[in-house]
């Protein structure tokens, strides 16, 4: 299987230009990069905000987070088309590069600065990648995207996987604070090499400026997606994944807290742990999620998704543990960065221009996040009511939630029909 799959690969690269294959490994880059310094500010972020604030205060900087998204994407859709994506890329790199070196200064000096970065790094990470695959769809066949998809994403988990080591091994030893200076160099790589993916692009900054209308209110954003079965329906998955993801998130974080306190030594558990799950999420890149997706297609692919995490869910309500938590916590992040997103990716690609800028921000950006403020209140709810068993609680949330997504995704199956048939890559 996996000996016919780089057979696969290197025969489809073959027939590609050379200009087709700059944009691949350009591609590649940028996901390496991007994935790399996100690997790196995470576990900063996270361990300073719980120092700060501990876990309980995360869903307030979940809900205080909206208002900022719905800033930006407002933002973001106004001036994509009068910028275009280059000169927009790199206006928020430079900009992200700026806030993460003046913070490695202020997250020890001012209290409210973790709080501040916490959401900020959330969203920024959202743009960049959003801006990636914006222009890899408009640039790549669906026949290509079964197993381009995968390789592109697990390049993406090398990058994760790089910088969680950094993390991992340097977080005691130089300061959590000051890892957010690699950003600098890692950024001034990305933006070369995203010039470099605009200029081996099949679509121009001029054919997405004459796709995109300027100036398009927020509302244009909604309508597109109301009036969308397909986005209506990835909207719907993205916020079942990310909700129940949130709440995972918050189980594994309260445990944290209890049983690393010290800062840089969280810091350091946090990154090694992430290595450990980029190691899993890039095996699962390069070897299963091709396989997965041309035996039982992206419909039953999908399906599995729900019911391998609401298993996982289940077990931990049967063995509430910190082992069984941190197993559930990578492998919905495994999930999330892997074969969810490629499935995700994919049913964007038969979308017009317009609908995978415009429409995919409001998605990819805003709905990310906004599903946190359904999972902040369902945290909360539970702080109040169940104060001795929260994490239990939540724990009963996320399996009626996973039991609804199969739901959802069989009342959805006529999505996951691709408008024209996926084709084997040609054998030489």
């Amino acid at each position: 299987m996996i000996s016919k799959y780089i057979t696969q690969i290197r025969n489809s690269l073959s027939q590609f230009s050379a200009g087709e294959k700059m944009f691949i490994v350009a591609a590649m880059f940028c996901s390496y990069l991007i994935s790399a310094e996100y690997a790196i500010v995470r576990p900063v972020s996270n361990s300073l905000f719980i120092a700060s604030y501990g876990a309980k205060a995360f869903p307030w900087a979940w809900i205080l987070s909206i208002p900022l998204n719905l800033f930006i994407v407002t933002l973001y859709n106004r001036y994509l088309g009068r910028l275009g994506c280059f000169s927009l890329f790199f206006i928020i790199a430079s900009i992200v590069t700026g806030i993460n070196a003046l913070s490695s200064v202020l997250l020890s000096m001012h209290s409210v600065v973790p709080f501040l970065y916490y959401i900020w790094k959330d969203i920024y990470v959202m743009l960049m990648f959003q801006l990636l695959w914006s222009v890899i769809h408009t640039s790549t066949h669906l026949s290509r995207a079964k197993y381009l998809y995968g390789l592109l994403f697990g390049v993406g988990a090398v990058g994760g996987l790089t910088g969680s080591v950094i993390a991992g091994s340097f977080a005691v030893s130089v300061g959590s604070e000051n890892l957010l200076l690699f950003t600098i160099p890692i950024y001034t790589l990305l933006i070369f090499a995203y010039k470099m993916l605009i200029k081996f692009s099949a679509s121009t900054e001029q054919k997405v400026a004459s796709d995109i209308k300027n100036n398009a209110p927020f509302k244009e954003s909604i309508s597109l997606i109301l009036g969308s079965r397909l986005l209506f329906s990835i909207l719907l998955m993205v916020a079942f994944m990310q909700i129940t993801a949130t709440l995972t998130d918050f189980q594994f974080n309260n445990y944290l807290e209890k049983l690393y306190p010290e800062k840089d030594v969280r810091t350091q558990y946090f990154g090694r742990l992430l290595a450990f799950g980029n190691i899993l999420t890039m095996t699962f890149q390069f070897i299963g999620v091709y396989a997965l997706i041309k035996l039982m297609g992206k419909y039953k692919t999908h399906l599995m998704i729900p019911i391998v995490l609401g298993f996982n869910c289940f077990s931990f309500i049967l063995f509430p543990v910190f082992g069984v938590i941190s197993y559930a916590f990578l492998t919905i992040k495994c999930f999330d960065f892997s074969l969810f997103n490629v499935i995700k990716e994919m049913l964007y690609i038969p979308l017009k221009t317009e609908e995978k800028f415009r429409a995919k921000a409001l998605i990819d950006v805003f709905m990310y996040r906004g599903s946190k403020i359904f999972a902040s209140f369902v945290v909360m709810i539970a702080q109040l009511f169940f104060a001795n068993s929260v994490v239990g609680a939540l724990s009963w949330v996320n399996l009626l939630l996973f039991i609804t997504w199969c739901f959802v995704v069989y009342s959805i199956k006529k999505c996951y029909d691709d408008p024209e048939p996926v084709k084997e890559p040609a054998q030489s």
